[in-house]
């Protein structure tokens, strides 16, 4: 066991590598303006220079997709004018507005300026009778792929860490995007909620009686320290509850981050995309009422304002209180954030944005391990009982989980010249959590111990990075290269120390729960920073070069090189982690792709309810394997990708002990698709497959053996159709989990639970003010089930049937 030093005072070790950066970045700024490629261009603006262009024929939004990402210009309209539309394509040199008026040619349309890089798409003015048709337009992420039901919730690019912002279709990787739209018709309120229809991730809370940690993707648990970033900065937080009711989408990477987002354990990266400024004014207020009487308000704002509309600005504010839908449970929710942004020159950008978030639950409990008697000494997995209906109060109303967020960002972001930027980003986060809950020990007649944990975290986070990034063509060739440093530090302490929070409170049966009498007093939350016993510190830079070979091929080249430093884990390692990925087009709408990822993570911690709680195990490596094909025409998508992950196996024998020994193997396929099969009825599914085992253990017994608390089958549907001529839309969903085993040699499962939807929403136009009325029942057949946790026996309540009722207006 590694012991534990006292507190000390922090170092400033850290302020070498942020100086660096800085250094760096000024200087790679100052020797990018003599660049042969930005000497060339630097004196005249995009729309004016002349380039050589080679786009095949297609359909119209595929081509001007690519005239868009080759002539690195926006494109700004409604989705629907470029539908249904083909075009010839183009080959030789042309100014980016000759480009423009020869694909547009005959097709109706026209594109209108709208600064150097930016042009809005238009029907064109009717001739005859000297009319003018223009409709409003809409800014869209790729054209055609704005996140809207009316494009089945597709976006066209995401951020994918060090590669920036690319074309999902010419990303080698799985990531899923949520969009602003989609968050907002489901009336989603957490993490769990939002991806719920999402096959490779498993069931998890709402966020509405205890934290939720169990999130998992692809049978695997994201880092608690680097498994969440905000804009793509580090966001440390053990939950997945940031209000998403600020969010613009949310991206999920599937499997190893690795050199995208740097040292991290494996199990995906969840990306918050916070709102940002609107080019117009926009404001909005919506509310949601739950059956049970939880009431939540939300308003939004955004715009520009000053000389040539230099300042934006957006502003969110929620707040949220009353009852849950478990017998004697209350809930209280408040955030607020704002993002603001200069533009200091047409070339330099700084923007700035800071978010609050604090939400209290009263009535609910960590989480039930089913064992043989009861009692609390005995962690032997066995008997569990069967499912309890959601609304069933098992635990004192006086319990209570609190949390509280906190972070700020900003970015200076400078355009160098029409080929390379310069980013440099900087994030601040804390999280802070105090549950006052009980874990329950049941048998399979439903006696239980409960055992009350009281104490008070707080997690740091601090990120500097600068992110240089560019192409340079040589010859038939374009590369797209990036070269970055990164600083990032987490900080965890709690007020008790490492395994002495808990207070056994007593034993009763679940058929009729014990109301015990609280035994503590509310602890303050300046005890939080008490007892530190995590320090962190990753130094790491990162170089990549993506090379575009004629139209069909796409090769990467990546890789990552720092050190992990954990300073009560008593280790300093260094390791470069590669990426390597080849991506091919047979056809414009389709994609083949292979890549490899390895990542560095940090050693793995006995937990606070383990025999040898607060322990740290040294780091280790990660490799991930993963061919798929990837298809975007016009009115659907569909993505189908085969992986093998392998990392470090943890887990809590018979004894309590926890242990990291031999390797969890993860081998899967998943499958997705999204479209339009009408123009009034959109569908969305996605299934699979998972075989997640014990590999090369000292324990001959779970070799080969299934991992704990990991579904090997999980199936979902989404659906959505509009009624012809109306404005009325019907929604609904299912899910399908197989049976999940919950101790280590396989012998104890939770059964399969199928869970359906159903929904409508109806839009009112009030004189150019939109009204949307919405209705979501989750949950319909009021199913009792067991939710689980990757790697863990522990169990917990599913959410009973849910009527959400909501209402928005759009200014």
């Amino acid at each position: 066991m590694v012991k534990h030093r006292p507190k000390q005072p922090a170092k400033n070790r850290y302020k070498p590598l942020v100086l660096s950066i800085h250094i760096i970045a000024a200087s790679s700024m100052g020797a990018l303006s003599w660049l042969p490629a930005a000497q060339a261009e630097t004196t005249r603006s995009v729309s004016q220079a002349t380039q050589q262009f080679n786009i095949p024929a297609g359909s119209l939004s595929q081509v001007l997709a690519r005239l868009s990402a080759q002539a690195g210009i926006y494109l700004v309209g409604a989705s629907e004018l470029a539908s249904g539309k083909n075009s010839a394509g183009l080959q030789g040199s042309y100014t980016v507005e000759n480009a423009l008026s020869q694909i547009l040619n005959g097709t109706g349309l026209v594109a209108v300026a709208q600064g150097d890089i930016s042009y809005a798409l238009h029907e064109q003015a009717n001739q005859d009778d000297g009319q003018s048709v223009t409709l409003s337009t809409l800014q869209v992420q790729g054209l055609g792929m704005d996140g809207s039901a009316a494009n089945a919730y597709r976006v066209g690019d995401a951020f994918a860490g060090a590669l920036g912002n690319m074309s999902k279709q010419n990303t080698p990787f799985t990531i899923e995007t949520y969009s602003e739209n989609y968050i907002a018709n489901l009336q989603a309120r957490s993490l769990g909620e939002l991806t719920k229809f999402d096959a490779a991730i498993s069931l998890s809370g709402n966020n509405l009686l205890t934290e939720n940690n169990a999130f998992s993707i692809r049978g695997i648990s994201t880092d608690f320290d680097t498994g969440q970033k905000l804009d793509g900065m580090n966001f440390r937080s053990r939950a997945k509850d940031l209000p998403l009711e600020h969010l613009e989408r949310v991206e999920i990477l599937k499997g190893a981050g690795g050199f995208l987002y740097g040292f991290a354990a494996p199990g995906g990266i969840i990306n918050y995309v916070l709102k940002r400024p609107t080019d117009e004014f926009k404001a909005s207020v919506s509310t949601q009422l739950m059956d049970s009487g939880l009431l939540m308000v939300h308003g939004d704002v955004g715009g520009r304002v000053g000389p040539e509309q230099v300042f934006g600005y957006r502003v969110n504010v929620v707040s949220e209180a009353g009852d849950t839908y478990v017998d004697d449970g209350e809930a209280y929710r408040k955030s607020a954030s704002v993002a603001l942004d200069l533009r200091i020159t047409p070339d330099l950008t700084w923007q700035v944005d800071a978010l609050v978030s604090e939400r209290k639950s009263y009535g609910g409990y960590f989480s039930i391990s089913p064992n043989s008697d009861g009692s609390f000494t005995d962690r032997t997995v066995s008997n569990i009982v069967s499912p309890i209906d959601g609304d069933k109060s098992l635990a004192p109303d006086w319990t209570r989980y609190e949390s509280e967020h906190i972070t700020t960002g900003s970015d200076l972001i400078w355009q160098v010249n029409d080929n390379w930027n310069n980013k440099l980003s900087y994030r601040y986060s804390t999280s802070y959590r105090n549950p006052l809950m009980p874990i329950l020990y049941v048998d399979g007649d439903g006696n239980y111990s409960a055992t009350l944990f009281n104490y008070n975290n707080l997690f740091k986070s601090y990120q500097t990075q600068n992110v240089l990034s560019g192409a340079i063509e040589t010859g038939p060739v374009t590369h797209n290269m990036a070269f970055g440093l990164s600083h990032t530090r987490t900080i965890s302490s709690n007020s008790t120390g490492i395994g002495t929070m808990s207070i056994p409170l007593g034993s009763g049966n679940l058929s009729s729960p014990v109301d015990f009498d609280r035994p503590v007093g509310h602890l303050d939350k300046s005890d939080a920073s008490f007892n530190e016993y995590s320090r962190i510190t990753r130094k790491e830079a990162f170089i990549s070069d993506t090379l575009n070979v004629g139209d069909s091929w796409d090769f990467i080249i990546g890789a990552r090189y720092g050190s992990l430093e954990d300073d009560y884990g008593d280790y300093k390692e260094s390791e470069i982690t590669p990426s390597f990925a080849a991506i091919y087009r047979p056809l414009e709408w389709m994609s083949i792709y292979a890549s490899y990822v390895e990542a560095f993570e940090q050693g793995a911690t006995a937990p606070n309810t383990a025999a040898n709680a607060g322990e740290v195990f040294q780091p280790l490596i990660s490799k991930q394997y993963e061919t798929g094909i990837k298809v975007d025409y016009d009115n659907w998508s569909a993505n189908m990708a085969v992986f093998q992950l392998q990392k470090g196996l943890t887990y809590t024998d018979g004894n309590d002990v926890f242990s990291q020994d031999g390797e969890a193997r993860y081998e899967g396929i998943e499958f997705s698709t999204r479209g339009k099969i009408t123009e009034h009825w959109l569908v969305g599914a996605s299934a699979m497959w998972l075989d997640a085992t014990n590999r090369k253990t000292t324990n001959p017994s779970l070799e080969g053996e299934p991992i704990q608390g990991v579904a090997d089958k999980q199936f979902r549907l989404y659906s959505e159709y509009q009624v012809p001529n109306t404005q009325l839309t019907f929604t609904g969903g299912a899910q399908y989990t197989s049976s999940v085993p919950l101790d280590i040699a396989n012998q104890w499962h939770v059964g399969s639970v199928t869970l359906f939807d159903l929904g409508a929403r109806y839009e009112i136009d009030l004189n150019k003010q939109l009204l949307t009325l919405r209705i979501n029942v989750e949950n319909l057949t009021d199913k009792a089930y067991w939710l689980t946790s990757a790697g863990s026996s522990s169990i917990a309540q599913g959410a009973p049937r849910t009527i959400k009722l909501g209402a928005q207006l759009d200014f």
